[in-house]
């Protein structure tokens, strides 16, 4: 049992199975769109990358997503969505990591770059008497 502490970091630090991480030539973009009646904020993060000093990073990118509907009227821009363009590194399958957030992170997934749009959503439910708000996306 002394050496149950040991195994456990052993196996922590070395992961069980490793993937080629893909960077593209041209990047690949897909939208992120807000269908909930409220501000939706987050984040769309790729996979961790070596650099040639050793230094593993990943990319971030922040967003914030206006009501849907709602449209800049200086510009006639829609505000509800936003485009993301990446060449990666990618998850596994082109996927890169999607967090909204309020003042803590409320929701994450994975989801690849090829398949379509991400759609925001949210749905007022009651629980325990307290009404909350859940939100979530679909992830491809």
């Amino acid at each position: 049992m002394r050496l149950l502490p040991l195994i456990v970091l052993f196996f922590s630090l070395f992961p069980w199975h490793a993937h080629a991480q893909e960077i593209t030539s041209e990047p690949i973009c897909f939208n992120i769109r807000n269908e909930a009646d409220h501000t939706i904020f987050g984040s769309v993060v790729t996979d961790y990358v070596t650099r040639e000093d050793g230094q593993k990073i990943h990319y971030d990118g922040t967003f914030r997503l206006e009501p849907k509907g709602t449209v800049d009227p200086e510009t006639g821009y829609a505000k509800d969505f936003a485009e993301f363009c990446t060449t990666g590194p990618f998850f596994p399958d082109r996927q890169l990591e999607i967090t909204l957030r309020t003042l803590i992170p409320v929701f994450s997934c994975k989801t690849s770059v090829e398949a379509g749009d991400v759609i925001v959503h949210s749905k007022k439910i009651m629980k325990d008497g307290v009404e909350i708000r859940k939100i979530w996306a679909t992830c491809h």
